[in-house]
């Protein structure tokens, strides 16, 4: 009679986290507050990839225009300027419709958030899986420089960064490489102590006695598993990113003008948040979304994966 396969350990399975479609699709219909924040992602991407047309379709533009300021260079109205020609204000001093900087500021900064999230992501997996599969040296080496980098200070390396490149050298490209290459140890760390676990599994050893190389236990065997933790990590680190961004807008050293992100439009708020409050609300709200609305799908994304939560059955 043959021996049944292996199986794993109480708590793992190694199918549990193969369909992420499906399980993506059960964590957004697990309750009415998740498929609530899974719309407010959707609606804030297409307003991002969109924001031309939504600009338009509100009759506005990036151009500034001086006749919808008062005397004092603050918007004329009340609330900022909102009304049917400006849904969010203007902007105090130039006139710039609000919501044309919030929609394209939207583009700008998901683009640095998931652009530097995804660069992390894939360096902390392949580098944080490695080190725990194979051990001895390369785990020494990938712990030790995790550590470094971790505990080195990258604005300070930004600033610098910013003080030397060009001024027509794209920043949203340079923002992206830095916050990847700084973000990853944080993936790294986790996706090491699972891949840890993980290898201890008996259906890790079972693919390693039937000849299965590392790549194959890495795709295979590991991968499917690790689809939880790296699926947390990246939805916390898409607006930990975004804040990363609007902290090296804030200091100068980031997205500079004219091109538009929350970031910038936030830095830019505080100064004028006395006398017109709402020039702050609006991009601070949309950011404070976006993070809430991240956090609690990737929460959801987590359960749905996670045997032990019950979801992945």
């Amino acid at each position: 009679m043959a021996n049944p396969p292996p199986t794993p350990a109480s708590g793992v399975s190694p199918v549990a986290a193969r369909s992420l479609p499906s399980a993506v699709w059960r964590a957004v219909r697990s309750g009415w507050w998740t498929s609530t924040c899974a719309v407010l992602i959707v609606l804030i991407v297409l307003l991002a990839a969109a924001a031309d047309l939504f600009v338009l379709a509100e009759g506005q533009s990036l151009n500034p225009d001086i006749a919808t300021l008062g005397p004092t260079g603050l918007p004329a109205g009340t609330l900022g300027g909102v009304s049917g020609a400006h849904w969010f204000g203007v902007e105090p001093l130039t006139g710039v419709d609000l919501f044309a900087l919030a929609a394209h500021g939207a583009r700008t900064s998901l683009l640095v958030g998931l652009g530097a999230t995804v660069l992390a992501t894939a360096l902390g997996v392949v580098i944080g899986v490695s080190a725990g599969y194979l051990g001895g040296w390369w785990d020494r080496l990938v712990t030790w420089t995790a550590d470094v980098i971790l505990g080195f200070p990258y604005l300070i390396f930004m600033i610098a960064l910013g003080a030397v490149l060009p001024v027509d050298f794209p920043r949203q490209f340079t923002l992206v490489v830095v916050l990847g290459l700084f973000g990853w140890p944080r993936v790294a760390r986790i996706v090491r102590s699972q891949a840890l676990t993980l290898g201890k599994r008996d259906f890790v050893a079972a693919a390693r006695v039937m000849g299965g190389g590392p790549w194959h236990v890495f795709t295979k065997e590991l991968l499917p598993n690790l689809w939880a933790p790296i699926i947390v990590v990246a939805s916390l680190s898409i607006p930990s990113m975004i804040g990363s961004e609007a902290s090296l807008s804030f200091l100068g050293v980031g997205v500079l003008p004219p091109t538009p992100s929350w970031g910038r439009t936030i830095s830019t708020a505080i100064d004028f948040f006395e006398t017109d409050p709402m020039y702050l609300v609006f991009p601070g709200l949309l950011l404070f979304l976006i993070t809430l609305a991240f956090n609690v799908v990737g929460d959801a994304i987590r359960d749905a994966l996670d045997p032990r939560s019950g979801g992945a059955a």
